[in-house]
């Protein structure tokens, strides 16, 4: 009788031992819906939770500056206004700087383990930084930045206007229940934008998006949806299952990717002849989320009942 115990408990070991995990069978969530109001030039950011299907907070895009990584030494720049930085390895934080012949970066939509512009941050290096645009296409100006420190808790930083006027130090404090923190050039302060790590899923906003082999074009501004991919929101794409279709029992079909850019921009077309956007009503994106649960997100326009641009409407349903 023992060794007919032991038999069934390896045979149950094994059965067990795939790399699929066993999915309980359970009733799907109702089917819900939502627009994100981003205005119809772009300018907000909207924080967004899909199990609560709620906007969590939301900011004017140009709020913003620099964001300072709490779990990683790392410094982000605004890419929803079009930010771009230039490093200078042989200037002191006094020297005049022309913005001429400058090499610019940028970060990677892809995420900080991608790239960044900052790159390895230098503590001997001038930072160029050009803010961008305004929201009414205007130019924010320019800053420089001397990174003097990181330590366990603070970044220690210095920053002016080119012609050293507008001088500013600060030290910027960690904050470990978010993924940034963030500063205002225009105020000389931090400022609360993002919110904690497990509060959000998805952010609509515009940002820059990078063009491989493109010389003449290698960075362009485009709007769309990024994820809280560093509190591990995984995203999936399906172009071949209608969204109704689509169920927990076919989750291990599909391949998820931390990719901060992975639902993106191309959602949506731009006709030049009716000088219109389109959904692509063939995609479906599988997300998992901050709370490791599953849904399904699928576009359906991209314009309010008034026909405004910039107000994504999707439906959206749990697994």
């Amino acid at each position: 009788m023992k060794k007919i115990h032991l038999l069934y408990i390896v045979i149950l070991f094994v059965s067990c031992e795939q790399d699929e995990i066993p999915i309980v069978q359970h009733q799907s969530g109702e089917v819900r819906y939502n627009q994100m109001d981003m205005g119809s030039d772009y300018n907000k950011q909207i924080f967004y939770n899909l199990n609560d299907n709620i906007i969590i907070s939301e900011n004017i895009k140009n709020k913003w500056d620099l964001a300072f990584g709490s779990a990683i030494n790392q410094i982000i720049i605004n890419s929803s206004t079009f930010t771009q930085l230039s490093e200078l390895k042989n200037s002191n934080f006094q020297d005049l700087i022309s913005t001429e012949a400058l090499l610019w970066r940028w970060d990677n939509p892809k995420g900080i383990n991608h790239g960044t512009a900052f790159g390895d941050i230098s503590t001997t290096s001038l930072y160029i930084i050009d803010r961008g645009y305004n929201i009414d296409g205007s130019s924010r100006g320019y800053r420089k930045l001397i990174v003097d420190s990181i330590t366990v808790d603070s970044y220690f930083i210095r920053y002016a206007d080119l012609d050293n006027s507008n001088f500013n130090a600060i030290e910027v404090r960690k904050n470990n229940s978010q993924n940034f923190e963030y500063l205002s050039f225009d105020t000389n302060n931090l400022i609360n934008i993002e919110p904690n790590i497990d509060e959000w899923d998805l952010i609509f906003t515009q940002y820059t998006h990078l063009f491989e082999n493109n010389n003449e074009t290698p960075a362009y501004l485009v709007t769309g949806v990024l994820s809280n991919y560093m509190n591990n929101v995984l995203i999936a794409k399906d172009t071949i299952n209608k969204f109704q279709d689509i169920n927990i029992q076919i989750i291990d079909q599909y391949n998820f990717s931390n990719s901060q850019d992975k639902i993106g921009y191309d959602w949506k077309m731009y006709d030049f002849d009716t000088q219109s956007y389109t959904v692509d009503l063939d995609i479906t994106y599988i997300i998992k989320d901050v709370s490791e649960r599953y849904f399904k997100l699928h576009f359906i326009d991209f314009y309010n009942t008034y026909g405004q641009k910039g107000c994504p409407t999707f439906e959206i349903q749990e697994l």
